[in-house]
């Protein structure tokens, strides 16, 4: 019965998603946006906190710039954000498709 409750509790909660864009910048060219998504089911808060921090950890060891990490709940909220990088100048620059 409990196992029950617990599904039925799981399915009112959030999912959760880990979004890392990485901007490539060549002077003269148009800024390049990688964007990549780590969806987790839904209730996983810990999980998907877990790799956020592993996420932020890499990209601080590797010195990889400039990045942008989100942890989004649901659809659009962002719980956590971080950047490495210059990331607001880049924004305001011309993005290719």
């Amino acid at each position: 019965m409990k196992k029950n409750w617990r599904k039925f509790i799981n399915s009112l909660k959030p999912s959760y998603k880990v979004d890392v864009t990485m901007y490539h910048f060549i002077p003269g060219m148009p800024v390049k946006a990688n964007k990549t998504r780590h969806t987790f089911k839904k209730g996983e808060i810990e999980a998907a906190k877990l790799f956020f921090e592993q996420v932020s950890n890499k990209t601080k060891d590797h010195n990889i710039a400039p990045v942008e990490i989100n942890l989004v709940r649901g659809k659009r909220r962002v719980v956590t954000s971080r950047h490495f990088g210059p990331i607001n100048n880049l924004k305001q620059m011309r993005m290719s498709a």
